[in-house]
């Protein structure tokens, strides 16, 4: 599912830069079950974003499971009957095998890409130094 290089959490696509310790993380260690439900909140987050119009706000991994804080356009609450379409996009994006990439950029880069989004943005100015 992940690794570590050096005790440090390491994309598998991400280039080794120097010689280094590699520990394996499968997913019945807590580490790799962390990076599988971050990695799961991403696409959960993005089928909100396609079934809802939702903006995202945070989507955490957590001891359990994951979830996405998002808001609706019309800022109504998520019902179980949105739960049929949701299923079907987090279906669809899981199926396409999307790739995750690690994107480095700076603060000012990174609110330019997330202007639409004043949840996105707010958590931008106020934990990106």
């Amino acid at each position: 599912v992940a690794c570590l290089i050096d005790g440090q959490p390491w994309d598998l696509s991400r280039v080794l830069e120097a010689s280094c310790t590699l520990e394996l993380l499968k997913f019945d260690d807590p580490r790799g079950k962390e990076v599988f439900w971050h990695s799961s909140a991403h696409i959960l987050g993005q089928a909100l974003e396609v079934s809802l119009g939702s903006l995202l706000v945070v989507g955490p991994a957590t001891d359990g499971g994951f979830f996405y804080d998002s808001c609706t356009p019309d800022h109504s609450t998520i019902k179980a009957s949105d739960a049929p379409e949701l299923e079907k996009q987090v279906a669809r994006i899981a199926k396409e095998k999307q790739v995750f990439e690690r994107l480095v950029m700076t603060k000012d880069e990174a609110l330019e890409m997330f202007s639409y989004s004043p949840f996105k943005t707010d958590t931008i100015m106020n934990k990106v130094p």
